[in-house]
């Protein structure tokens, strides 16, 4: 039997792109972290309800649909996130100046490196 300390990390993967989600799935698997991807925002948010994650790694675009809706609830339930995405995201950083983002297409160690330094925050500090 597992104790709470020995629970394996959990991902929830945000991203409109099967094939970037299952990249990230892939490259979490291979840091022993388990993820469930979401390929949308209204999916995204209800799992919010549903299951308890580490982490969230978020595609601030999601076919024509911010993520915004998103970020803003993970603040709020303490989860930190990374922002992956190919937009320009200036103005999230300007609004979260700790935020971390990675852009796209991304390299694998830097995700990792990103990821294992989430995994050592809460959402809170990304907005003191």
């Amino acid at each position: 039997m597992h104790s709470s300390s020995e629970r394996r990390k959990c991902a929830l993967i945000v991203d409109d792109d099967p094939m970037v989600a299952m990249l990230v799935e892939d490259v979490l698997r291979g840091m022993r972290i388990d993820g469930l991807v979401n390929l949308n925002l209204q999916n995204a948010l209800a799992e919010l309800d549903v299951s308890e994650f580490d982490v969230a790694l978020v595609d601030m675009e999601l076919r024509r649909e911010s993520a915004r809706p998103l970020v803003l609830a993970l603040i709020a339930r303490d989860i930190p996130f990374l922002v992956m995405s190919g937009a320009d995201q200036s103005a999230l950083v300007a609004e979260f100046p700790q935020i971390l983002a990675i852009s796209k297409p991304f390299d694998v160690k830097a995700l990792e490196s990103a990821v294992s330094e989430l995994l050592g925050r809460k959402a809170r500090d990304f907005t003191s």
